[in-house]
């Protein structure tokens, strides 16, 4: 059975690169301190909206970029007055001082999706992994076994720092099949996202999908020093119980030999 293979709703542009960025409208429900109740933008800006900036927000999925946009709706309780204008009112309950209110705000989100094709800059190259940065922010990976088979790696002896870039860690490099030294911008695949405490990690893959099977290690079964016959002699043996235990061989009976029984006698 053929594996499926779930396809990207992102846009490729002309160099095939996947474009991740789009903007997405959310409403939420929020909270408003008293102190500022006079300005509810500022307040709802500095209490929910500034801390998701360059986060992973469920809601919007992806990274928070910006916000804008931030409208308090009108879903919620409301007054009008006299000459028609509306105001709209938040809810204050009894058991707490804070007010809420239903808020639209518009998200510009790095929204990546698995098997999208990315860029990023190698920052970082091992015989385990290739590190490398996507648009100088996210961390990406690619792992030994997503990187192609007639690739090799050129261990150096004394790790070394890039003298034109210091972030660049220089413990070795990986060559292609023609001999080419990968460095500077790849383009890769994504092939896991992992969201964790609100940051995003990139697992990417250099294969071509369908293809991992053949770049996996080929795993041998261990041989083992004692036989088949061996084991099954040493397995403990069932007895059913209609086994007939009359039908042992009897034990021969001990013969008894006389001996003296060793005695004193009193000296004269």
């Amino acid at each position: 059975m053929d594996k499926i293979i779930p396809k990207s709703t992102n846009p490729l542009n002309s160099e095939g690169v996947s474009q991740c960025f789009s903007k997405v409208n959310a409403k939420l429900y929020l909270s408003l301190a008293p102190c500022h109740i006079t300005n509810p933008i500022n307040g709802l800006k500095a209490q929910h909206l500034d801390s998701l900036i360059m986060t992973y927000f469920p809601q919007a999925e992806g990274v928070v970029i910006s916000y804008s946009n931030i409208k308090i709706l009108k879903d919620g309780y409301q007054y009008e007055d006299t000459n028609g204008v509306v105001t709209v009112l938040a809810k204050v309950g009894d058991s707490s001082p804070f007010t809420f209110v239903w808020v639209s705000v518009d998200f510009i989100v790095w929204k990546p999706q698995v098997n999208d094709f990315i860029e990023g800059y190698i920052y970082m190259q091992t015989a385990s992994h290739i590190g490398l940065l996507i648009h100088d922010t996210f961390n990406a990976s690619i792992k030994k076994f997503n990187i192609p088979q007639n690739w090799e790696f050129v261990p150096q002896q004394v790790d070394e720092v890039s003298e034109e870039d210091s972030k660049v860690r220089n413990m070795g490099y990986w060559v292609d099949e023609n001999g080419a030294k990968i460095e500077g911008k790849i383009k890769f695949m994504i092939k896991y996202i992992h969201n964790s405490s609100r940051v995003v990690n990139i697992d990417g893959t250099l294969i071509q999908p369908g293809s991992e099977v053949e770049n996996q290690p080929v795993s041998r079964k261990r041989r083992s020093s004692v036989s088949i016959e061996q084991v099954s002699q040493n397995k403990h043996k069932k007895f059913d119980d209609d086994d007939d235990i009359n039908n042992e061989k009897p034990m021969e009976p001990i013969e008894e030999k006389d001996t003296e029984t060793p005695h004193y006698s009193d000296s004269d």
